[in-house]
C-alpha cells in the first residue's frame, strides 16, 4: 500500500472515520461528524485562526488574537460562524453544531473540488429521490492515511507531526482502537498516550470533549 504525506487534518479525519474497508469499519454518521468537526477545529487552532481557552471550568472556542480570515472556504465557513457569536461558545457546543450541520458533506464536497473524492448521484428505489454519495478518487491513497498511523505505532517513531499525533488520539476517541492496535506491539498504546500528552493543551481539550461526546452516543444510542 502506498504511503503518502498528510493532505489536511480534516481530510484525513474524514477518511479515517467514514471509510469502511478491509482494515477498519466506518463509524456511525454522528460520530463521523463529531470526529471531522474536532479535526476542523484543531486545524484552525494550529493555523492560529481559533483558540481554545478555559473560563470557570468550561473550555470555549474563540477567535485567535492574531486572527485573519482563512483563505480556504471550508475553514472560513467555520471561522465566520465563530466570529458571528456574541459570546464564546463551549467546545462541546461547536462539536454538536458541526455534526448537525453535516460537516461530513461539506468536507467531502471540498475534497471533491480538489480531486480527493468523487461525488456520485443515484436514485433511491425506496425513498424515490436522488441521493448523493462520495467515494475516494484513489482507494489505495485513502487507505494510506490509516496505514501511516499504524506505521508510527509499529516502529514507535520518536518524532511525528502534531497532526498525526492528534489523529492517533482522534482514532481512539471515535471508537476505532481495535483496528488501530490490531497485532501491534504491546507498547503501541503507551507510545500513542505519550504522543497525546505532548500535544498542545488546546488540542487535548478538543480530544477530551470528542471522547465525551462519543461516549454519550454510546450510552444514549445517539439520542
Amino acid at each position: 500500500m502506498p504511503d503518502v504525506p498528510s493532505t489536511r487534518l480534516v481530510y484525513d479525519a474524514l477518511l479515517i472515520t467514514s471509510l469502511d474497508d478491509a482494515y477498519k469499519p466506518a463509524t456511525g454518521p454522528r460520530v463521523t461528524g463529531l470526529g471531522i468537526g474536532a479535526a476542523l477545529l484543531a486545524e484552525l487552532v494550529l493555523s492560529q485562526h481559533l483558540a481554545v481557552w478555559t473560563a470557570k471550568g468550561v473550555d470555549r472556542v474563540c477567535l485567535d488574537e492574531r486572527y485573519r480570515p482563512p483563505e480556504d472556504s471550508l475553514a472560513l465557513w467555520l471561522a465566520e460562524h465563530v466570529r458571528a457569536e456574541r459570546t464564546s461558545l463551549a467546545v462541546r457546543d461547536w462539536l454538536d453544531f458541526l455534526a448537525a450541520a453535516d460537516v461530513y458533506t461539506k468536507t467531502a464536497e471540498h475534497m471533491a473540488m480538489h480531486g480527493f473524492m468523487v461525488r456520485r448521484e443515484y436514485r433511491s428505489r425506496w425513498l424515490k429521490r436522488v441521493e448523493v454519495g462520495f467515494e475516494p478518487s484513489d482507494p489505495l491513497i485513502a487507505n494510506a492515511v490509516f496505514a501511516r498511523l499504524r506505521r508510527h505505532l509499529s516502529i514507535s517513531e520518536r518524532a511525528i507531526a502534531v497532526e498525526d499525533a492528534f489523529l492517533l488520539a482522534l482514532t481512539e476517541a471515535v471508537g476505532l482502537s481495535k483496528p488501530l492496535y490490531h497485532q501491534l506491539p504491546s507498547g503501541a498504546r503507551v507510545y500513542a498516550g505519550k504522543r497525546r500528552q505532548a500535544l498542545p493543551a488546546a488540542l487535548r481539550a478538543l480530544l477530551a470533549h470528542l471522547a465525551a461526546a462519543v461516549a454519550d452516543i454510546a450510552i444514549t444510542g445517539g439520542r
